[in-house]
């Protein structure tokens, strides 16, 4: 991906966006046997994945010809971090609780726990060697026109729904 390119990383957070959220729904949805939206949102999308997504893309380049240990302690600070900002946001600005890890051992708050952190750098490792590949090649592959109608409509559809009122609420 060209770091310059304002469409390249609009489209690149809303497709991860999207892409979180396939992964949350299967996720969530095979823990509590029944179909569960994961977001705060209504549509189909996790700004905490996009986000996350465009920080490891711009890590990854940086840290390709560094020992497995560094790239590790690079993603579980990316992931991990970017996870605790969400959950303070959304609880603090929100109003929701999104998830709760406070009956996890080695969590902070509820926000973030170790087992998860293991989790997210194991899913940081294959988006390096497995996905980004992959989608860099598609990026390259989509015309301008397509990339500019899908982030469009994502953007669009976020401003036009309205949140997802069956988040959970403040419980502190």
């Amino acid at each position: 991906m060209q770091p310059d390119s304002l469409l390249n990383i609009l489209f690149s957070f809303c497709f991860f966006s999207i892409m979180g959220w396939i992964l949350e729904v299967f996720y969530r949805s095979f823990r509590n046997q029944r179909f569960t939206n994961p977001g705060f949102l209504k549509g189909p999308y996790l700004p905490l994945y996009g986000t996350a997504a465009l920080m490891l893309m711009v890590c990854i380049p940086l840290v390709y010809a560094c020992h497995i240990v560094i790239k590790v302690l690079c993603y579980f600070l990316i992931t991990t971090g970017v996870e605790l900002v969400a959950g303070f946001i959304a609880y603090y600005f929100f109003n929701s609780r999104l998830w709760d890890y406070s009956d996890r051992r080695f969590q902070y708050q509820g926000y973030i726990c170790l087992e998860f952190s293991f989790y997210w750098v194991l899913l940081a490792l294959a988006f390096e060697y497995f996905i980004l590949p992959s989608y860099q090649g598609l990026l390259n592959w989509l015309a301008p026109e397509v990339k500019w109608i899908f982030t469009g409509a994502v953007i669009l559809s976020v401003f036009f729904t309205e949140r997802n009122k069956s988040t959970k609420k403040k419980r502190i």
